[in-house]
């Protein structure tokens, strides 16, 4: 999800990336929940540390990291958080108990989306400006054999099995007969891409709450709006529609990224949107949108808490929406870092 204006980058885009794309709602109001929050600063080179009860919030220490961090992931049992520091090509470890950098991870050109898996043994990390992704190991953090995929990507997605990893491409013209959306069966003796077509020039790629449907944001440059949102059935891998979403989507949370708290059951998906400076609330069952709620300008990520609360990042207002998720209604703006990016939320602490 490319994303500062002041360096013009390709975009994409599902530890936590606007006219994002889909964030699910927990049932039920969200009760006064303690959270911690990290938020990556591509101005300044830093991920912010916010602590407290919701909405309120306070800064309590800012991470060095590399530059341009970018998105974030965190990890199945909340003890890291990542982010893909774009223009170090590099990816930071935070440990979210000392709240340190503890690791720096080596990559190729332009890391960008970073996605751990859902046992938390393995990181992958997509690049804007190399063919293949990354893998590394957690428990040693040493760096498996990558993946060749024949393309630059931009976006990752995971099955919730481990088996499947969904990736959209990046940095090459759009041309509407070749796929934007490739998917690698990391269980199979040779990993080979299998092409998705029928998408448009995909951005970010995010399974719904059930698994079911995967849901394709569009697009590629900031200033190039695209409205369409691609659903396609995971299982058949084909397009079973494509449906308006507000003026310019892009995010939503996604477990492995964002955080880990989307539930199966949810019927909504919450999209940024750029072209319209709000979330966008849509029905996964009717892919009709059902509400929309006002926050930053350009939103990115979004980040949703176990109790139905969201962060969305908001790059260009240099701030984060806190949303009460039931009520559909915006709790408070919590003043950040310039240009807020990825962001990534962890319950409980």
């Amino acid at each position: 999800m490319a994303c500062k204006r002041t360096r013009p980058k390709r975009l994409f885009p599902i530890a936590l990336a606007a006219a994002a794309a889909l964030a699910l709602l927990a049932p039920g109001a969200p009760a006064a929940e303690r959270v911690t929050l990290f938020v990556t600063s591509e101005f300044t080179d830093t991920v912010g540390v916010y602590k407290g009860e919701v909405p309120d919030l306070k800064r309590v220490k800012t991470i060095r990291v590399g530059r341009d961090p970018h998105n974030m992931g965190i990890s199945p049992d909340g003890r890291w958080v990542v982010s893909g520091d774009r223009l170090a090509e590099q990816v930071s470890v935070i440990d979210t108990k000392s709240l340190d950098r503890v690791q720096v991870l080596k990559t190729g050109k332009h890391p960008h989306d970073v996605h751990f898996s859902p046992d938390g043994k393995l990181l992958f990390v997509g690049h804007e400006r190399e063919n293949f992704i990354h893998v590394f190991e957690t428990v040693t953090w040493k760096r498996l054999a990558p993946i060749e995929v024949g393309a630059a990507q931009h976006d990752l997605s995971l099955s919730p099995d481990g088996r499947e990893l969904w990736f959209t491409i990046t940095n090459r013209p759009y041309r509407k007969w070749e796929a934007r959306l490739g998917v690698v069966d990391l269980a199979a003796a040779e990993r080979k891409v299998a092409w998705v077509f029928g998408t448009g020039n995909a951005h970010d790629a995010i399974f719904s709450p059930d698994n079911r449907t995967m849901w394709v944001t569009n697009g590629g440059f900031i200033g190039h709006a695209v409205p369409w949102v691609n659903v396609l059935d995971v299982r058949a891998r084909r397009v079973l529609g494509t449906i308006k979403v507000g003026e310019y989507p892009f995010h939503s949370p996604k477990r492995g990224r964002d955080g880990y708290h989307v539930p199966l059951d949810a019927k909504e998906m919450w999209f940024s949107d750029h072209g319209t400076s709000s979330v966008i609330i849509m029905d996964v069952a009717t892919m009709k949108p059902v509400g929309s709620v006002p926050v930053g300008k350009a939103p990115f990520h979004i980040a949703v808490t176990p109790g139905g609360v969201l962060f969305v990042a908001n790059h260009d207002s240099h701030t984060v929406t806190v949303i009460d998720g039931k009520a559909k209604k915006a709790l408070a703006t919590l003043q950040v870092a310039k240009e807020p990016h990825g962001l990534a939320v962890l319950a409980g602490e």
